[in-house]
């Protein structure tokens, strides 16, 4: 992580010593410059979340079944496990190095603060449904996320740290119907590298504190994962600044849950899951 920010203050310093103020642009100071070389900005992120599921074959059977009926997080067997709405915030410092005109390469380190990613699994509490009589059944919705404390059902998430690069390829100028402003549409694609913050220190202290088994059960994932981008955009150039509303789509490579760990053995809400896959919707405001 500190080799990350410093290789950023080096581009920003060599841009100083070797193409001068010129070859820098900054939004909101003098130091803008459109046609620069080195752009840095802000940037504010909406992401909606959700999982991609997959389950193992006879996952309804393998509900908290080793948990007595009046523990709260009892379910006697699955009926339905899905992805649950999912908001969340962040925020980046764009940096983007131009090739060509048309052609740009953007880094964009990122720290998102809102995550509510979740799971929920369904249930029935009692054996019910294998009588004919429907109003007899009971059923639970049980939310997991990334921690949880006896007594709470919601939980919480890690924060997280993203370092998406991306080639963007923009279209030649055109001119906004006001005849002021002026815009490029552009489409841009790569990969990123996502890492929970403090994941690592706190499951080792979870195992530390005591015997796992003991510990509320929330998802186990990996300190981090790898995911694919794709997106489009549009610049809309301003006397001090350009801003460039951004949707873009992203998905894991692989699964992120970590099932080997220590704290996923005998996971009663772990043991259902396959594959399980982090798909995003960002949708971006970004100044330059």
């Amino acid at each position: 992580m500190k080799k990350i920010y410093l290789s950023i203050l080096l581009i920003i310093a060599l841009s100083f010593n070797v193409k001068g103020q010129r070859g820098l642009s900054l939004p909101f100071s003098s130091f803008y410059d459109e046609n620069a070389w080195l752009s840095l900005g802000l940037q504010y992120n909406y992401v909606n979340s959700t999982f991609k599921v997959g389950l193992k074959e006879g996952w309804g059977n393998m509900g908290t079944t080793n948990l007595p009926n009046t523990n709260q997080l009892y379910i006697r067997e699955f009926n339905s496990i899905t992805s649950a709405s999912s908001h969340g915030m962040s925020v980046g410092l764009p940096i983007e190095i131009r090739f060509t005109d048309n052609l740009s390469s953007t880094f964009q380190p990122t720290f998102t603060f809102i995550n509510s990613v979740a799971i929920n699994y369904e249930g029935d509490l009692n054996a019910a449904n294998i009588t004919n009589n429907p109003e007899q059944i009971q059923l639970r919705t049980l939310t997991r996320r990334m921690r949880h404390v006896e007594g709470d059902e919601n939980g919480t998430n890690f924060n997280s740290f993203e370092f998406p690069l991306n080639i963007r390829f923009r279209s030649d100028e055109k001119i906004l119907k006001n005849k002021f402003n002026r815009y490029r549409g552009y489409i841009t694609a790569g990969a990123r590298y996502i890492r929970w913050a403090g994941i690592v220190g706190e499951y080792n202290g979870w195992l530390e504190s005591g015997n796992p088994a003991d510990f509320p059960q929330a998802l186990v994932f990996k300190p981090g994962y790898f995911a694919w981008d794709a997106g489009i955009g549009v610049e809309i150039f301003f006397p001090y600044f350009r801003m460039s509303p951004e949707i873009k789509f992203s998905q894991s490579f692989g699964d992120v849950l970590d099932h080997k760990h220590q704290l996923a053995q005998n996971n009663d809400f772990m043991a259902p899951l396959e594959k399980t896959f982090i798909r995003n919707i960002q949708f971006s405001l970004i100044f330059q």
